[in-house]
């Protein structure tokens, strides 16, 4: 495997998500110019040379490797692996693997991102097993929930590692010193919770120069009661699943408010800006994306209904992933417990 360094593109998937390949392009664009990013786009070529010319846009400094399968948002990750090594997620993965790109970027099946990212990128060694690790915005800070998805069966051990690879994060993408980490859990006491959760917090508290600070139980984890909150990926599935419909229903439900009669929609228009800056917060496009750690590059797995924000802001995930040598930090935790 090449030596992979920043010199090398952020590889992205084009033809992932609702909206693509027209928002992937717009935020390739705006990465490139925000943040002088590096990008290489995977996908049809003339869907993608289409796409530009109909929304206006230049992509002759954008380089473009072909793809020539597509893989649906249902279909099964094994059956992308075996017969869609054509596809953009395939292909986009395989480049990053072989060292010809720094990091992959995707909207598309996230299983099928996973299953393919970790054949061709493969996993840190001592790593047993990728966990996707999501940004959770709080009212003054925010914090890591990890692992949000991509293993719903787990054992003791994989938390130690989980939280690790989340401390790691922390430090190094959201710039937290010394990071608390704590286990989602039913009660604070050390014997609650099942056999997985049990077993996990007499291994956590074990790990020197980990700042385990115990259970978090579902509503402190919203009150900062730890920078770094480690579960199963079923459990952190339907955290961030249950957090986006309620933030979803929230800012429905105030918007309706604020429309429903002549006095209340000036109030809106007095209450626009703090009102948008809260939205902002807690919109998930203001993060880009949730990051699978444990492979041998960084990964970014974006929300399939990633807009150009999103993916602009994901794509910048990738570029801090490197500057601060995310890998090689996760590699030096790993050495701790493996």
């Amino acid at each position: 495997m090449k030596d992979r360094s920043s010199k090398y593109p952020i590889i992205v998937d084009a033809m992932g998500g609702d909206f693509a390949p027209l928002e992937i392009i717009k935020g390739a664009l705006e990465a490139s110019v925000m943040y002088s990013a590096e990008v290489k786009l995977i996908g049809d070529e003339d869907s993608i040379r289409e796409a530009a010319e109909s929304g206006g846009f230049d992509i002759t400094g954008l380089e473009i490797s072909p793809s020539t399968q597509e893989v649906g948002m249902d279909e099964s990750p094994s059956d992308v692996l075996k017969n869609k090594k054509e596809s953009s997620i395939y292909i986009g993965s395989q480049l990053v693997g072989q060292g010809n790109g720094s990091a992959f970027l995707s909207a598309g099946n996230t299983g099928a991102v996973m299953a393919c990212s970790l054949f061709n990128i493969k996993r840190i060694k001592g790593v047993f097993r990728p966990a996707i690790a999501a940004v959770i915005p709080l009212a003054d800070s925010r914090f890591v929930l990890i692992d949000a998805g991509a293993n719903a069966d787990c054992k003791p051990m994989y938390f130690a590692q989980f939280a690790l690879m989340g401390k790691a994060y922390s430090e190094n993408i959201l710039g937290v010193k010394d990071p608390k980490v704590g286990i989602v859990n039913i009660g604070g006491e050390e014997k609650k919770g099942n056999e997985l959760t049990i077993e996990a917090h007499k291994i956590l508290k074990e790990i020197k120069g980990l700042d385990f600070v115990g259970n978090i139980e579902g509503r402190e984890m919203f009150e900062g009661s730890a920078d770094v909150v480690v579960t199963d990926g079923f459990t952190g599935n339907v955290i961030l699943k249950v957090l986006e419909g309620l933030a979803k229903m929230f800012f429905g439900e105030v918007k309706s408010a604020l429309t429903s009669s002549f006095i209340s929609k000036m109030a809106a228009l007095i209450l626009k800006k703090p009102l948008k800056g809260m939205k902002n917060k807690f919109d998930y496009e203001t993060y880009g994306g949730a990051q699978l750690l444990g492979l041998n590059a960084p990964v970014i797995i974006s929300h399939g209904s990633s807009k150009a924000r999103a993916v602009r802001n994901a794509i910048r995930v990738g570029q801090e992933s490197l500057q601060t040598d995310l890998v090689e930090k996760i590699k030096k935790e790993i050495e701790i417990y493996k």
